[in-house]
């Protein structure tokens, strides 16, 4: 099992000698930065240390990234009451009618939020395993936000995806059985768990969970099914590190009565 729980463990990774999001080795004289994985702006300020922090390509790969923080920095400050002003809201939330019932409710779409996860990913996988995420990496990600389509006003849900369910199963059977690589910092508000299991074609892949604040209480959870955020990605090698943590073929006893959270029981 591969971990990162502590400052000092923090503070190993935060120069590592690429850059965690195109891949590529420093060069001299190259403006590096270093990245908070997630925005510190997403953070309480009592929940600022301590941060996982990551070095990154200033010009070419971090500053077209500001934006993208500011939006999941408003969007998830909505768990501590705080609301973006009108003049700096870049949320934009819309009002629509969901079809299938009629209530009103409110969307954010100016942001594929799956997309913005798989920076965060990324910066994880470096952490743990000291090695890039390959640039053509494939992703499932299910986000504790309901996704759909709007049409002449009417939200149109996508349902929870069957996969979402197995990744979930997989992540509590491999805690139950002491057997996941994890990250947890910021005051233990942010934790993250994954496990290299086999896939049907011989390769390996990826299960994740991710949980922030209890997030998935964002998801509007009065009009939806609450779900947490889960997923699976894999590299185009088809390999897992050599110190990733491998999934268990063993059968536990155990509880899942939210088979939708990997937090929850």
């Amino acid at each position: 099992m591969v971990s990162l729980t502590t400052q000092k463990e923090a503070r190993e990774v935060r120069d590592l000698p690429f850059c965690y999001m195109c891949g590529n080795e420093f060069e001299d004289g190259v403006a590096i930065n270093h990245d908070h994985v997630p925005p510190e702006s997403i953070f309480d300020k009592s929940d600022r240390d301590f941060p996982l922090k990551l070095a990154i390509h200033e010009e070419r790969c971090h500053r077209e990234m500001n934006l993208d923080d500011e939006v999941m920095g408003q969007l998830v400050a909505l768990i501590h009451g705080k609301q973006p002003s009108e003049k700096n809201d870049k949320l934009k939330i819309g009002i629509y009618r969901r079809i299938n019932t009629g209530r009103i409710m409110a969307s954010f779409n100016q942001r594929n939020i799956e997309f913005l996860l798989r920076r965060w990913l990324s910066g994880f996988h470096a952490a743990l395993y000291h090695e890039p995420l390959d640039g053509n990496t494939k992703f499932a990600i299910q986000t504790p936000f309901p996704s759909g389509a709007v049409e002449n006003g009417q939200f149109i849900e996508d349902p929870i995806r069957e996969q979402h369910y197995k990744f979930v199963e997989c992540i509590k059977r491999n805690r139950a059985a002491n057997n996941l690589d994890y990250i947890e910092y910021n005051n233990g508000k942010l934790r993250y768990e994954c496990v290299w299991d086999q896939m049907s074609d011989n390769s390996w892949a990826c299960v994740f969970a991710l949980d922030l604040y209890g997030w998935k209480e964002l998801g509007d959870v009065n009009n939806f099914q609450a779900r947490g955020c889960a997923g699976l990605y894999r590299c185009p090698s088809g390999k897992a590190p050599t110190i990733a943590c491998l999934a268990t073929q063993l059968e536990f006893l155990q509880e899942n009565i939210d088979g939708a959270d990997p937090f929850n029981p």
